[in-house]
């Protein structure tokens, strides 16, 4: 009987070291499990660190687009170079305003011409005989080389008086250098363009020359150019 008792407490001692050994392979498994889990995270985190954001993607559209838009307002000035103190600066450069304001494809024709003379002011009137003046100044590669006076004399029926501001356009060194040697003087016949609001200016060369007026004020419908002289004065006065 005593045997019985003992062979029946090694069997329920037995079973119970069974029975933790196997709990503590369930917990040691799920704490392996635990760790490899923690493990993989950082992993994951690494990658979409790595990921670059989508407002990070698009900076360089951005400045690209940036940059674009700089150029294309660049495109809309009319960039010239006065020397220190240059009388008639300020004149010319509202006039260069005023000649691109109504018709921005002005701007394009001042940028791109081989040379320019600009007139800020010309003066008009007369009654059955008139006349015109003005003094402007002369860019060559945009940058003013001198100063030029306007003179003219006009015959025929003609009453009230007018200002208005005058370019003058060279298609190359040949007719710039005409203009310099007061050689250029325009006949009865020259026609110049007159700017009206939202009209596009036609330019058009004769002999190398386009002409360009705006009206300022007055009582004459457009200016006429036929006639017209000119003295130049090399330098910076």
């Amino acid at each position: 009987m005593n045997f019985i008792k003992s062979l029946f407490t090694l069997i329920i001692v037995f079973t119970l070291a069974i029975s933790c050994k196997s709990e503590k392979k369930e917990a040691a498994t799920e704490e392996g499990t635990s760790i490899e889990q923690t493990e993989d995270a950082p992993a994951e985190a690494t990658q979409e660190e790595a990921a670059p954001s989508e407002a990070e993607a698009t900076e360089p559209e951005a400045e690209s687009e940036g940059e674009e838009a700089e150029e294309a307002e660049e495109e809309k000035k009319i960039t010239v170079v006065f020397p220190k103190d240059t009388k008639l600066a300020g004149e010319v450069k509202e006039a260069l305003k005023e000649f691109a304001k109504d018709n921005p494809e002005m701007t394009g024709h001042f940028n791109n011409v081989y040379a320019f003379a600009i007139f800020p002011k010309v003066t008009k009137g007369g009654l059955g005989i008139g006349g015109a003046g003005g003094k402007g100044l002369v860019f060559d590669d945009k940058t003013v080389i001198g100063e030029s006076k306007l003179a003219q004399a006009t015959f025929g029926l003609q009453a009230g008086g007018q200002q208005y501001m005058e370019a003058i356009f060279f298609e190359d060194q040949a007719a710039l250098n005409r203009f310099t040697a007061g050689k250029i003087k325009f006949s009865g016949q020259a026609s110049a363009v007159a700017l009206k609001e939202g009209v596009s200016a036609d330019m058009k060369y004769q002999d190398g020359v386009a002409i360009v007026t705006k009206t300022i004020g007055g009582l004459m419908a457009e200016a006429s150019v036929g006639g017209q002289s000119f003295k130049y004065e090399p330098g910076i006065n």
